[in-house]
């Protein structure tokens, strides 16, 4: 026997909008492309040395846009909000990746400037 085979006319509609209300609510927390992205992101660019090495200070800062973004996301469902801090924080990891880019290109630029024994 089929679930909604024992409803009629408007009560199906109801009782299948309640049984698929009860699924989605079952299924856990929605998520956000947005978000998903700029937490792969910043993960990505935290389990690189070299970032993690030469540009701690901005990746700490786009660490702070993503937990911001994420208390956003959970508390309130502001998917506007979160989504310009989802795109801060890429745009902060890519600050972070260039920085260290830099950092390290000045570091070998200063080891052939340095005087040989």
């Amino acid at each position: 026997m089929r679930l909604l085979a024992v409803f009629e006319g408007p009560q199906r509609i109801t009782a299948a909008l309640s049984i698929l209300a009860a699924l989605s609510i079952g299924c856990g927390a929605v998520l956000n492309p947005a978000l998903e992205s700029a937490r792969d992101s910043y993960q990505k660019a935290r389990q690189d040395p070299m970032i993690v090495r030469h540009a701690a200070v901005a990746l700490d800062r786009a660490g702070q846009a993503l937990q911001e973004a994420d208390r956003l996301w959970t508390k309130e469902n502001n998917v506007i909000e979160v989504k310009h801090l989802a795109y801060i924080v890429e745009r902060r990891v890519e600050i972070a990746r260039v920085t260290a880019q830099r950092r390290l290109a000045a570091d070998e630029i200063q080891q052939f400037r340095s005087p040989r024994p």
